[in-house]
């Protein structure tokens, strides 16, 4: 996989920026372009639960523009690329590994699909191939591959940030970039809405958002995680952008590990989304019952109120 996602790696100078080669999920304290580098293959026997240590107060370097100055660049720049992200199709591809607590492969599952504008305004998604089940069932449960992907895929847009503290904690090369990193917080927790906890890295030149790292979080997150529907073992989720036509920096790869305790120890899950070949295309006609569907994904401005995790994502045809 190193060299694959090696091949794609734009050069810094000249051309559009592609994309970022992946960081390990350990983003606390910040990793190094040595640690670089994850595999879709069996998992490396990594203790599970880490703890992440955000770097003490004092540590971080100063700025070379004001902080203020970055944070509102990269929110007026996600405004843009939410509006334009409505327009394009894609596609997506969903991969859910499990490994037992020895670390044998348990369960392996792809879903493929393909996302597009419809006349009426909205995005619907379609599964590109017969049979693909929507659920994982493993001997340490049942997994939800639809919800486990649903994630807003731009978090930090400028009428979200009235709900969180932002520090700035310093700048890092990643892979060709340099970037600023920003440590998120909500200011305060809300019930039915997640708000993103974690850290941001931010383009030097283009004052964009290339990778996020972290988790969404509600008052209510307590009871669905006790709840017995609760499909979802992931958590925290790591995000990588791609700059699509020179213009747009959009979300092409997200990657989450989980972990299910079981009799046995705990049983570990992966996640993969990919989201490629995206493309301006003409609107085609809506799917059956289309126009009273929720959700609809027309270029207007993001909501003034917290985004729920498919807040970014396509509506689902009816059958």
């Amino acid at each position: 996989m190193r060299s694959d996602m090696a091949a794609m790696v734009r050069k810094r100078q000249g051309g559009p920026r592609g994309l970022i080669l992946l960081a390990a999920l350990a983003a606390w304290p910040l990793p190094t372009a040595a640690q670089q580098a994850p595999s879709d293959n069996p998992l490396t026997p990594v203790p599970p639960h880490q703890v992440h240590v955000i770097p003490r107060e004092g540590r971080a370097e100063t700025a070379p523009i004001p902080p203020e100055k970055i944070i509102e660049g990269f929110a007026a720049h996600s405004d843009d690329y939410l509006r334009a992200h409505t327009m394009y199709g894609f596609k997506r591809s969903v991969r859910v590994q499990v490994f037992s607590p020895g670390g044998e492969k348990a369960g392996d599952a792809h879903q493929d699909s393909e996302v597009f504008l419809a006349d009426n305004g909205k995005r619907y998604e379609r599964s590109t191939k017969d049979g693909e089940q929507r659920f994982l069932d493993t001997k340490s449960g049942s997994v939800d591959m639809q919800k486990s992907a649903q994630v807003p895929l731009f978090p930090l847009t400028s009428n979200q940030m009235q709900y969180y503290d932002l520090k700035y904690m310093g700048s890092q090369p990643l892979d060709e970039l340099t970037t600023y990193i920003f440590q998120v917080k909500p200011k305060k927790l809300l019930p039915n809405f997640r708000l993103f906890s974690g850290i941001v890295y931010v383009d030097d030149r283009d004052l964009a958002i290339v990778k996020v790292y972290g988790t969404w979080k509600s008052l209510t997150d307590d009871d669905a995680d006790n709840s017995a529907e609760r499909r979802v073992p992931f958590s925290v989720y790591e995000m990588y952008y791609e700059n699509i036509g020179g213009k747009y920096w959009f979300p092409t790869y997200i990657r989450s590990d989980g972990y299910v305790h079981t009799k046995d120890g705990d049983a570990q899950y992966r996640l993969t989304v990919r989201m490629t070949d995206f493309k301006v295309a003409p609107p085609v006609p809506a799917p059956g019952g289309g126009s009273a569907e929720s959700g609809a994904a027309s270029p207007t401005t993001p909501p003034a109120n917290p985004q729920k995790p498919e807040a970014n994502g396509p509506t689902k045809p009816r059958d």
